[in-house]
This record gives structure tokens, sequence and C-alpha cells, in this order.
């Protein structure tokens, strides 16, 4: 295959190969076209580009919206890594756990990686890349309808995908956390699995950093008092405690 070269050619040839899949993997691309990924990524900020780089993944630039997973992959990276950190510990040796999609949990996905967890579950393309050849745990992968937004595949029943696991824990991501202890994400798709990971765990948290503390989303999830409790950036907060102007009764 003749690599193309130049924006216009790469431009052409990339929004070739979605025409035939809804999403491709940055390095891969970089590899076919000869190019590097930073030149891919300066190719998707330009006006006239057809696709979109987030996550480590091209989609088509009409998917993209007003959630920009790269930027917000970007967001509070340390605040993140430390939250990761710290939920990584409360993860027994030999235990499944299920990791939501997200931009705090592909750094949970890296601090597993050095853990020995018995199996992995997952439904994020992101977070399923950075388990790629790191694990010796068994990694499974729920497909689904692809969210670009978010990287993310949902199943018609997440209920059934998930039932075939026996889940010791659950890390759920989210958007916002209310001072009335409501969770929120920013995408009504992403509910459902939620709701499926919180009944198939045993215990089950969530991983947010700080900021998203007193803040709110447009799509409610969960309650903290159906949670174990909250993990950010400055530790284990079982029930919510120690959370800024949070209560862990709210309905």
């Amino acid at each position: 295959m003749t690599r193309p070269s130049g924006f216009t050619a790469r431009n052409e040839r990339i929004s070739f190969l979605l025409d035939v899949t809804p999403s491709l993997r940055l390095r891969d691309v970089a590899q076919e076209l000869g190019v590097t990924e930073m030149t891919l990524r300066r190719d998707a900020a330009m006006k006239e580009a057809a696709f979109a780089c987030q996550g480590g993944y091209i989609v088509p630039h009409r998917f993209v919206g007003d959630y920009d997973f790269d930027k917000q992959m970007r967001r509070a990276i340390t605040a993140k890594r430390q939250a990761a950190g710290y939920a990584a510990d409360l993860v027994p040796a030999d235990a499944c756990v299920f990791l939501d999609t997200g931009t705090t949990l592909p750094h949970l996905a890296r601090a597993l990686s050095r853990v020995q967890v018995r199996r992995i579950v997952t439904h994020c393309l992101t977070v399923a890349d950075h388990l790629h050849g790191r694990t010796s745990a068994v990694v499974e992968f729920i497909g689904g309808t692809l969210q670009p937004r978010t990287r993310s595949c949902h199943p018609a029943d997440p209920v059934a995908a998930l039932s075939e696991f026996d889940i010791d824990m659950a890390f759920l991501s989210a958007g916002a956390l209310d001072a009335h202890g409501v969770l929120t994400c920013s995408h009504d798709y992403e509910v459902a699995m939620k709701r499926a990971a919180l009944a198939a765990a045993t215990v089950t948290w969530s991983v947010m950093d700080t900021s998203k503390i007193g803040q709110t989303r447009s799509a409610r999830f969960a309650t903290l008092s159906e949670l174990s409790g909250i993990v950010t950036e400055q530790g284990v907060h079982p029930s919510g405690e120690g959370l800024p102007t949070v209560s862990p009764g709210a309905a």
C-alpha cells in the first residue's frame, strides 16, 4: 500500500477507513500511514478534518459532540492517578473486578495491572487498551453498541451480560456527586450498565477527583447510600465520610 502523505491524503484515507469501521486505534493508523500519533492529533485539530482523536482512538468527527473525551482524559491527571492508587489498594488478590467507562478508571486499570487479580470485566475500550499486554488477569470485554463519546460498548441487556461473572468489586465512574448524595453522569446510555454493575457486584465504589463533588450532570444513576463509598485523590471515603456538602442518606 502506498502511504498517503500530507493532511489531505491522510484525511481522505482515514475517512475511507471510518466508513468501514466506527473507530480506529490511533497507534495502528499512525503506523499504517507512516506518521506519528502527534501528527494525527494535529490533523484532527484542523477544521477540515473528517475525524477526531478520543482516548487513543480515531472516530468520525460527526460523533464528537460537546463531551470531549481526550480533553477530559487530560484534566486533573495527578488527582485521577492518586484516586486510582487508593482504589487499587482496596482490591484483594484473586478478585473479579468490573471497571466502568470514564476518564479516571483507565488509571485504575493501569494500577490493577500490577495487582494479582483473577479477572477484570469492562465495556470500555480505553480500559481494555490500557490492560492489553500489561496484566496476567483474564480480561473480559463486554461488547454491544459502540458509543464513541465515552469509548464504550453497551449491550442490549447489561444485566444478562454481567450475570455470567461472579463480580467481587465494581468501580464506577461519575460525572458528579451533588450535595444530596446523588451520582450523575453525562450520558443517558451509561446508566443501564452502571445499574447492572451495581446490582452484580458484592462491593461497589465510585472513583472520582474532588472537583466533581458538589456538581451535577444530566443523567442520574445512583445515590451514595447504594454504594460502599467514594474514592478520591484524598483517600477512601466509606459511605461518603469526609466528603464536603454530601448527605449519605439522600434518596
